[in-house]
């Protein structure tokens, strides 16, 4: 589901900023960020754990994120980083459909989590989807460059 997301209840500000680096890097405030166009998307996540849960998630498509910092159109992966270092790196045709979600079926992440945002994407393991997301960084990863090694997964997801 891609809906433009409407608001219908005052928007909850986000007290965390997001880095973008791409062709510059560019600090988002959480107000900038909740003043981006935001979209809707139905994803079920499969956790490590065995459980799945759908939900539609509230947020700004990763690459709306690269508005002021450019993208490369050589970029081949992202690099997606939480506040405590937990880190992926996503290659771009499994994010074209991502979102950094402030809103999980319409609550603030933030009201239920101790963070207020999480990278979603359709086709990306739960596992690999960035809770509190701090920066998201374009790469142009060489052919021999295995992308797990930009990784740092054994912080907590």
């Amino acid at each position: 589901m891609h809906a433009q997301h409407h608001r219908s209840r005052p928007a909850t500000p986000l007290s965390e900023s997001i880095l973008v680096r791409g062709d510059s890097r560019v600090s988002l405030s959480g107000a900038e960020l909740r003043g981006l166009p935001a979209e809707d998307r139905t994803v079920t996540v499969a956790c490590a754990s065995g459980t799945r849960h759908t939900a539609t998630w509230t947020g700004v498509p990763v690459f709306d994120l690269f508005a002021d910092a450019g993208l490369d159109g050589e970029t081949t992966h992202l690099l997606v980083e939480s506040a405590d270092g937990y880190r992926v790196c996503i290659d771009v045709y499994a994010a074209f459909d991502a979102v950094v979600a402030y809103a999980r079926d319409g609550t603030p992440i933030g009201e239920e989590h101790d963070y207020e945002t999480r990278f979603i994407a359709p086709d990306v393991d739960g596992s690999r989807t960035v809770k509190g997301v701090r920066a998201v960084e374009a790469r142009a990863l060489d052919p021999a460059t295995d992308p797990e090694s930009l990784e740092d997964i054994f912080k907590k997801p």
